[in-house]
């Protein structure tokens, strides 16, 4: 009866012991496979202005970089803005050199004119000064002649002095008071000629009204030249949209219009998959990998691909914003559950496609 019991516990002690190792066996971290897709942002190629397809230039696949050229569009619209638009500046540009060349002719009279009558102006002042001068020193004459005369009228009156005498003084007082009319007939013309002169300087000076005029001429033609020049600017831009290039290196992957085609703006016409920027995104159950640390490196199998094993980075864990329920893929036995969205940055690999089937090998608890 005691062999019995002894068996019997130790039955017993091998089955706690087998059924810890089994337990501790299950909870050693699996290596979880989960099964997602290349993904790469994806630029639509559009144009800007309406026009035809003159030219493809790329096809579905086909590699290309930043700033290639893609598309050729025919506008003859446009063509016509350019040549009208030329045309214009063209002709604003011949207008403000007519208006410089005016300009610097009125420039050039007005100096001449005022420089003129500049010296007009002070060769009359100068007429009026000597006349001036003149007319005192037939003042004076005329005075001393005048008193002499008186003088020598009374003594001959007196029977002093002979008439001859008398009358040379007297003859003398006469020519002195004519070249005091003279004089002073000399100042007014003097002075007449220096209001003249006056007058002209003024007009001189005046005319300098047409020099701003003209100037206000050239302004308002550079004016209407700017303005030309920008629409001209403007029309070459439009024009410049007619060849479109490639807005991110990456390659073709979907071609939506052809040769021949009319296109409006922002109507796609070719779709880039963007380069060397590749990632997997995966759901996976919350329960498991709540706790996985960004940065992490993260293997990934590309069946596509011959299994090729590459490396990426763990760059975002969404708390799955939406709340959907979603199935851990090839999880083996699991059920639906809320699932993270996990987002793996891959190492560049010009082979990798949009869309390519993607192993994600997970360490079930792994940080």
């Amino acid at each position: 009866m005691k062999k019995k019991r002894i068996a019997v516990i130790a039955v017993l002690a091998c089955i706690v012991i087998g059924a810890s190792v089994l337990v501790f066996h299950r909870r050693t971290p699996e290596n979880i496979v989960v099964d997602g897709t290349i993904e790469c942002d994806e630029i639509s190629v559009s144009s800007k202005v309406p026009g035809r397809i003159d030219k493809l230039l790329v096809d579905e696949g086909t590699p290309v970089k930043l700033g290639d050229s893609l598309v050729v569009l025919e506008s003859k619209e446009i063509d016509a803005k350019v040549a009208q638009t030329a045309a214009m500046y063209e002709s604003s540009q011949s207008r403000i050199s007519q208006a410089g060349t005016t300009l610097k002719l009125q420039q050039l009279t007005y100096v001449d004119q005022l420089n003129q009558a500049k010296a007009q102006y002070d060769a009359r002042h100068e007429d009026v000064h000597q006349a001036e001068e003149g007319l005192n020193q037939a003042k004076a004459n005329f005075k001393t002649q005048s008193d002499t005369y008186k003088r020598f009228h009374g003594l001959f009156a007196e029977g002093v002095v002979p008439e001859q005498v008398e009358q040379d003084r007297e003859n003398t007082y006469l020519a002195a008071k004519a070249q005091l009319g003279i004089a002073q007939s000399k100042l007014e013309q003097a002075q007449h000629g220096l209001k003249a002169a006056d007058a002209a300087l003024q007009l001189a000076k005046d005319s300098n009204l047409q020099v701003s005029l003209r100037k206000l001429e050239e302004t308002a033609a550079m004016q209407q030249s700017n303005a030309a020049h920008g629409q001209l600017q403007e029309a070459l831009a439009l024009q410049s949209e007619t060849q479109i290039a490639a807005p991110v290196s990456g390659y073709i992957s979907e071609k939506i219009s052809n040769a021949g085609e009319m296109v409006s703006p922002g109507f796609p016409i070719l779709t880039i998959v963007r380069a060397n920027d590749f990632k997997v995104k995966v759901y996976v159950d919350e329960s498991k990998f709540g706790n996985l640390a960004l940065g992490r490196p993260i293997k990934v199998i590309i069946p596509a691909l011959g299994n090729r094993e590459v490396w990426g980075k763990l760059m975002r864990v969404s708390q799955a914003a939406d709340f959907a329920t979603k199935r851990a893929t090839n999880e083996q036995g699991t059920y639906d559950v809320r699932g993270l969205q996990l987002v793996i940055h891959l190492d560049d690999d010009a082979r990798f496609r949009n869309g390519m089937t993607a192993r994600v090998e997970l360490g079930e608890g792994q940080m």
